[in-house]
């Protein structure tokens, strides 16, 4: 055991506090609690902010390495791809910008890169919070219910405050497309589907991965033509990001294509999860699985199955409400995905949360428990004992991705929106039940 990053007292505190955000989810759920928004707030950020002081010494390798190295070379007007290591930054620079901001305030006002790095992802998954009640909301569903337990998620609680990652700022941008073109209905303008496509625009742009939410998107809005102005908002704000990197981040004229390319080509490395963990498991390779033909054949082609399932999905759940069509999407892609990374689990969670269905919740638990055995205990693990463990972790990943088929929306695949009417009628019912429950 190695107690560099992690102590024993702490790990065993910051699963208690996870346990202790599980119960809030369960208890909420079965007593159907709907918290202000104020107190919904509040929980995630005192969940969060007491993880970050529980794990804030454990060193992620991108967030120590690659993210530190993104924010210095923004600070100094530096391509953050050009400025890294091979696929150690894959995405525009608009996160890369928070990271200098971050980068310059341990630099000069003397605050650890551990701490200041990931405030930023703290901060955009509280607001992922408010987000995951509006798009519940315009979904139809407790729209108070279904924030606080997105506050209690405990394995948004795990990728924001233990490993700093994306995802939160990406769902941002995200949920608030989901959200222009939810509210409006069938009844939205052009404009607002050129807003919706340039959030996503933006999301794709802070990394590729959110591009999976795509056709959920386009299946939101009613007619061809908001498509069509959908996907030109999208792809021209992500053209225009891109078109400027020599004058934001200083990239060479010369070098754009390349950059494109690794942009398009930037995964993590094969056998962490799934089929490919097992198979690297059983069939190890004296060469790193980075390096190894074999691994790079298995993972390209891999990866093309992963985005073929979730094109299946798409047609499967094709008239089906636009938040489980984006739950069945980004759960078909990470069942299948060779390249994985354990923020992955993430992704169908705001989705499903927003519009659960019986096994979700239990789900998001069961997903938490298996994150957090890779966050927090083996951290303390010399690396051997590290690579015993995570052996059968890989085994174990079949059982939870079973669990994550199981609670795909399988008997909603036929949606039939609520008239405006009935919207309001339900809307009323909805606030005179809240009433009803209201202490005297």
């Amino acid at each position: 055991m190695i107690y560099d990053q992690l102590t024993p007292h702490r790990c065993v505190a910051a699963l208690l506090l996870l346990a202790i955000s599980v119960a809030l989810m369960v208890i909420a759920q079965r007593r159907n609690w709907r918290p202000s928004l104020v107190i919904a707030i509040s929980t995630a950020v005192v969940l969060r902010l007491a993880m970050l002081v529980l794990a804030y010494r454990t060193q992620p390798y991108d967030l120590v390495n690659d993210f530190q190295a993104a924010g210095v070379a923004v600070l100094h007007h530096h391509d953050p791809i050009l400025n890294n290591r091979q696929n150690g930054w894959g995405s525009l620079p608009v996160y890369a910008f928070v990271l200098a901001g971050a980068a310059w305030t341990s630099l000069h006002l003397h605050v650890s890169w551990l701490i200041i790095a990931r405030i930023p992802a703290i901060l955009c998954d509280v607001g992922v919070v408010v987000l995951v009640g509006a798009v519940a909301g315009a979904a139809g569903e407790r729209a108070a219910l279904r924030r606080f337990q997105y506050a209690c998620n405990p394995l948004a609680i795990l990728v924001s405050s233990v490993h700093g990652q994306l995802e939160p700022a990406c769902f941002l941008f995200v949920l608030a497309a989901f959200l222009v073109a939810l509210r409006a209905g069938p009844h939205v303008s052009g404009l607002r589907a050129i807003v919706a496509g340039i959030l996503l625009g933006l999301a794709i742009a802070t990394q590729t991965w959110p591009a999976v939410f795509g056709p959920a998107l386009l299946l939101a809005l009613p007619s061809w033509r908001r498509r069509m102005q959908f996907a030109a908002g999208a792809a021209g704000i992500w053209a225009l990001l891109f078109a400027t990197m020599p004058l934001t981040v200083g990239t060479p004229v010369a070098k754009l294509p390349y950059v494109a390319k690794q942009l398009v080509e930037t995964h993590p490395s094969i056998g962490t999860w799934g089929w490919s963990g097992v198979w690297v498991t059983v069939h190890p390779t004296k060469l790193p699985v980075w390096q190894d033909p074999l691994w790079l054949n298995a993972g390209s082609i891999g990866t093309k199955a992963a985005a073929v399932g979730a094109l299946l999905a798409v047609w499967w759940w094709r008239r089906a409400h636009p938040l489980d069509v984006a739950t069945a999407t980004t759960t078909a892609l990470v069942v299948i995905t060779p390249s994985f990374g354990n923020q992955y689990l993430l992704w169908q969670a705001p989705s499903a949360t927003a519009r659960p269905t019986r096994l979700s919740i239990p789900l998001q638990i069961v997903l938490g428990a298996y994150a957090a055995i890779f966050y927090l205990p083996m951290q303390m693990l010399t690396w051997h004992n590290w690579e015993m463990v995570n052996d059968v972790m890989m085994f174990v990943s079949l059982g939870v991705i079973a669990f994550m088929i199981a609670a795909l929306p399988w008997r909603r695949r036929q949606w039939h929106p609520l008239q405006p009417q009935q919207h309001e009628t339900e809307r009323a019912s909805d606030a005179a039940a809240a009433l009803t429950c209201r202490p005297a």
